[in-house]
């Protein structure tokens, strides 16, 4: 009785050193969301060759109910009837053809038989889906997450108004003196803010909206020239980028900062200097609370899509808020003294892929304060003023 004990106990403990060495008790899946980030549902997914392929079933679950499939294994062929629309795919081969090749288009990856079932690529879904119907799709290949969104909410040509937009991005310190903090290899904060900045702007260009920086090289500029540019063109919205740092090597995240006195009475501060000699008096920025909170909770959605942790909305007296009149958000992109932050904000493709979020997170806003409200059969704007 001993020994089978002694037998049964070292067996579970075989089988579990295992499965955790192995991953058979780890469920390797593909998350979808929506817009919001609310997950619609979780596929499990087969890994060939390095690249993940997902069952055609998906489809139903994330596209269309009444989606049918039908595959020949001789012809290798796969055959998908969805919205009006007949798919044909050949099985190792990267043609896509639809309705009988009056739409043709060519995947990445080829779709494959695995396990005797058609497998389809993740392009399948990013890039033909979209051809079938008013949606978008982005794929995040870190956290294995698809998120599918209205086309409506992603077509951001921006309107007349839109377009007289200025959006001041603050890339936080510069020069020799003033470098922020620094990653363990000596990377600075200044570079890497600039460095984004830059890449947001560009975006800004191609889409036709103004984005101005409160510094374009590695000079320093003080928080009183830094409200200047941003009072004196009239900026529409204000976003500082700066990344963070701890004694606490576990600090890690991302983090958003509102300018809020936390309800204590509003006061007038020393004016800052803005035309030449005349002065722009301010009540305080937290006039702008509201679109501050609005613009917060967008750009919160649209970086939560890259990131696992969760990302907090702060509210403090901020005095590098304080003076900028118009909605204000400081970003801290990260930790530059925790080890997996550093090491993704020293990555180009993860700045890149923030910068695609954050100008996302513009436009959505911009489009939102400037979308044509209906009243009483008139259809005006909506005005971005302050309270």
């Amino acid at each position: 009785m001993w020994l089978r004990t002694v037998i049964s106990s070292s067996l579970i403990y075989l089988i579990i050193i295992i499965s955790a060495t192995h991953g058979f008790a780890q469920e390797k899946t593909v998350r979808f969301v929506d817009a919001q980030g609310d997950t619609l549902t979780e596929v499990e997914f087969i890994l060939h060759e390095e690249n993940i392929y997902l069952p055609v079933d998906t489809l139903k679950s994330v596209f269309d109910s009444k989606l049918t499939s039908q595959y020949h294994r001789p012809r290798k062929l796969l055959t998908i009837k969805t919205k009006g629309n007949k798919i044909e795919l050949h099985i190792d081969q990267t043609d896509v053809i639809i309705d009988s090749g009056s739409q043709k288009f060519t995947l990445p990856l080829p779709p494959r038989e695995i396990q005797r079932q058609p497998m389809l690529p993740i392009a399948f879904f990013t890039q033909i889906l979209p051809q079938l119907d008013e949606i978008e799709l982005r794929y995040n290949a870190n956290l294995q997450r698809v998120r599918i969104m209205p086309k409506k909410v992603w077509d951001l040509t921006p309107t007349d108004t839109i377009r007289e937009w200025t959006i001041i991005l603050d890339p936080g310190h510069g020069g020799e003196e003033d470098t922020g903090c620094q990653t363990q290899n000596g990377l600075h904060e200044k570079d890497i803010v600039l460095s984004m900045a830059k890449e947001i702007q560009a975006l800004g260009k191609q889409y036709g909206i103004s984005i101005l920086l409160t510094r374009s090289e590695d000079v320093s500029t003080n928080r009183i020239k830094r409200v200047q540019i941003s009072n004196q063109n009239q900026g529409q919205l204000f976003l500082s980028l700066h990344c963070n740092a701890s004694y606490s090597p576990t600090h890690k995240g991302i983090r958003l900062y509102l300018n809020n006195p936390n309800g204590l009475m509003k006061i007038r501060p020393k004016p800052i200097p803005v035309f030449g000699s005349k002065h722009l008096e301010i009540i305080t920025q937290a006039d702008f609370i509201r679109q501050s909170r609005d613009f917060a909770g967008i750009l919160q959605n649209e970086l939560s899509f890259l990131v696992e942790d969760t990302i907090e909305v702060l509210e403090f007296p901020i005095i590098t808020l304080s003076d900028v009149y118009m909605p204000a958000v400081l970003l801290e992109l990260g930790y530059l003294s925790n080890t997996d932050d550093a090491s993704r904000l020293a990555n180009s493709d993860h700045i890149s892929e923030l910068s695609q979020s954050i100008f996302q997170a513009l436009q959505l806003y911009s489009v939102s304060v400037n979308k044509p409200i209906e009243t009483n059969g008139i259809t005006t704007e909506e005005s971005s003023d302050a309270d």
